[in-house]
Order: C-alpha cells, then structure tokens, then sequence
C-alpha cells in the first residue's frame, strides 16, 4: 500500500460561539498521520474553484517535490519554468494552524475571507487534499457533482429552517 493520504467523504462544520469549526474525525486522523503524529492543519486557497484546501504537511512536501520535477522536465525539454513564481502559487499562500484533539481549529483569516466563509463550511474529501467551502458557493459551482451540490442545498434548507447546525 502507499504512503499517500487520500482523502474522501465530506461534513458539514458550524462555528462555535468562539469562531472555530470542527475537523471530521476521519480528515483529522488523516491530517494528524500526513502531520508525521502532530495536530497541524496546512490550509490554502483553491486556485481554480473559489474554495480552501486543506491537507497535512506530508502534501505540503508533496507540491514542493512536484515543482522541483517540472522545473527538471522544463530544463530537459529545453522549455523556459519560472520555479519560483511556481513555488509561490503552490506554497506562498498556505497557512499551517494547529488543531486541538477534538478537531477545533480557527480558519486563518485571510482564507476565510478569500473563500467567502463565514459561520459555516462543507469539507470535501477530493484525494490528495480536501476542499474547504462556503456551503452557498458550493451549491452555486456548476462544476460540483449534482449529488454534493443536491446534499449541500438540502442542509442549507434545513438549517434555515432551524433543523441542521
């Protein structure tokens, strides 16, 4: 078997009354062993999708080592790479916060408001990390499965309607 954490499934987070949200139980034991055993969460911004990723710091090597083998393709094929603009993309914008045991973690600022979140998200298991969403903007992204968009607008419903948190 790999060494590569893979993450699915997805959950829905609702903040505390002191702003933290809640990592799933299955996504932290998967954060915490691609954290080499430490509670460390690596968050970043989509940069396609309008959502934050988020994964533990083994990926955070892992976009690291794939720039470093497409600066060697480049250079083989006689094709200009700009490595390091490329390792600002992937790397400059990712914020390392740490979780406690029951999965509580503030989501960096500056992410949030990049994402749009606000008091509510849906985690989103894709493979090598999962997506951090705004629950409205994913219901709204018509790229999203229509079974995960179905699922997010039913518990927007419910919610307002007083039945989810």
């Amino acid at each position: 078997m790999s060494d590569v954490i893979l993450y699915s499934g997805n959950a829905f987070s609702v903040a505390d009354g002191k702003g933290r949200f809640v990592l799933p139980l299955e996504m932290r034991k998967l954060v915490t062993q691609a954290s080499g055993g430490q509670n460390r969460l690596c968050l970043s911004i989509h940069m396609d999708n309008g959502c934050a990723t988020g994964f533990g710091l083994s990926h955070k090597q892992f976009l690291f080592d794939e720039v470093e083998k497409l600066e060697r393709q480049a250079y083989e094929a006689g094709r200009d790479f700009n490595a390091d603009l490329e390792r600002e993309n992937r790397l400059g914008t990712i914020e390392d916060v740490n979780f406690d045991d029951a999965g509580r973690f503030f989501l960096h600022p500056d992410i949030k408001d990049e994402a749009g979140i606000t008091d509510a998200i849906f985690f989103y298991g894709v493979g090598r990390y999962f997506q951090v969403w705004k629950p409205e903007a994913l219901v709204e992204s018509p790229d999203r499965p229509a079974l995960i968009r179905n699922k997010v607008r039913r518990w927007i419903d419910a919610r307002a309607e007083g039945a989810a948190r």
